[in-house]
C-alpha cells in the first residue's frame, strides 16, 4: 500500500537534480488566463516580497505536441541559473464547479509535462498558501538553495518555521469536505 502524498509536493525533473542543467526545454508563453483561486493574491504578495521580480503569476507553459497549454499559478525564475519553479496552489473543492479537485492522481499529467519541459514543480495545498504563506515561501527558498546553491533568498526566511505539512485528498475525502464547507472555514479563519 502506497503512503499517502504530503504537501508540499516536490516534482524535480533528472536534468536539475542529477546533471544540474537548469535551462527549461519548454519556455513560458506569457500570462494566462486562467481563474485565480481564493488565496493566490496574498500567496502573490508573499512571494513578491521575499522574491522581487523573479515571480511571475499566471504564466503559460505549451508542452510540445499539445494544443492547449497549462497555466502554471506562479512562475519563479532562479535568476542565477534559470531554474523555472512551478508553484501550485490546490484547493480541494473548485468554487466555479463545486466539485472536488487537485485530488490524489489527478495532476500526474500535468506534473509529469512541467517536468519534462524541465520546470521544478512544487504543490501547497491551499490552506497552508492561507495559514502559512511565509512558511511556504521559505520552503521554495530552500528547494533552490538545495538544487542552485543561491543561498540569497533562504537567509531572508531563516526565522520562519518549516511549513507543516498536510495530506493529499482523496476524491472522496474531497467530497467530504465539501459537506463540511472545510474550504470556506479555512479561508475565512485568514480574513478574520
Amino acid at each position: 500500500m502506497s503512503k499517502t502524498p504530503e504537501y508540499p509536493i516536490v516534482f524535480i525533473p533528472e536534468l536539475v537534480s542529477i546533471r544540474k542543467q537548469f535551462t527549461p526545454l519548454v519556455f513560458p508563453s506569457g500570462q494566462g488566463d486562467a481563474p485565480i483561486g481564493a488565496s493566490e493574491g496574498l500567496f502573490e504578495n508573499v512571494l513578491k516580497h521575499y522574491f522581487g521580480e523573479i515571480v511571475f503569476p499566471q504564466q503559460v507553459m505549451f508542452p510540445d505536441g499539445h494544443r492547449l497549454p497549462f497555466t502554471a499559478d506562479f512562475l519563479i525564475v532562479e535568476p542565477l541559473s534559470g531554474l523555472h519553479l512551478d508553484v501550485e496552489v490546490d484547493e480541494p473543492i473548485s468554487f466555479a464547479t463545486g466539485k472536488p479537485t487537485h485530488s490524489i492522481g489527478e495532476d500526474d499529467y500535468r506534473n509529469k509535462c512541467f517536468v519534462d519541459a524541465n520546470w521544478l514543480v512544487i504543490r501547497f495545498a491551499e490552506e497552508q498558501i492561507s495559514s502559512q504563506p511565509e512558511r511556504c515561501t521559505r520552503f521554495i527558498a530552500g528547494a533552490i538553495a538545495q538544487l542552485t546553491g543561491n543561498d540569497t533568498y533562504r537567509q531572508k526566511l531563516l526565522n520562519v518555521e518549516k511549513v507543516t505539512p498536510m495530506r493529499q485528498w482523496s476524491y472522496r475525502q474531497a467530497l467530504s469536505l465539501k459537506k463540511k464547507d472545510y474550504r470556506q472555514g479555512y479561508l475565512q479563519k485568514r480574513k478574520n
